[in-house]
């Protein structure tokens, strides 16, 4: 709101549409980080709010649990850093957050985060 100077009795986000985005979240369909910053702010761009799943749709926010996908990004990741790799299995296990960052990146944010870090560790543990 204070980044496009809406005033709160402007704003069309009635308490359904957020129970929409809570339910997109406890299913999976997108992560909370983007619900809130992606989401959220393109549901104050319109006056008339459509279903909150095709602006998800629209936007192709949609994640991906699909493990050859999330295979494809962590076979990636790891290959780009093999000394963090070296790391880990010296027992860093921090730089596991490396791998989720440049897997979400890589995927364009779309990797479910639980999945991917759940794979992450077996890719590593191998």
């Amino acid at each position: 709101m204070n980044e496009n100077a809406i005033d709160i009795d402007k704003i069309k986000i009635r308490p359904s549409h957020i129970a929409e985005l809570i339910k997109l979240i406890d299913e999976n369909k997108i992560s909370f980080s983007t619900a809130s910053q992606k989401v959220l702010p393109e549901m104050l761009k319109y006056k008339d709010i459509p279903a909150i799943e095709k602006i998800v749709n629209d936007l192709n926010l949609v994640q991906v649990g699909d493990e050859d996908f999330l295979l494809v990004h962590i076979k990636e990741a790891l290959a780009k850093f093999p000394d963090k790799v070296e790391e880990y299995k010296a027992g860093k296990k921090g730089v596991i957050g490396l791998f989720m960052g440049e897997v979400m990146k890589n995927s364009q944010g779309k990797a479910d985060p639980k999945k991917t870090s759940k794979l992450i560790e077996e890719e590593l543990n191998k």
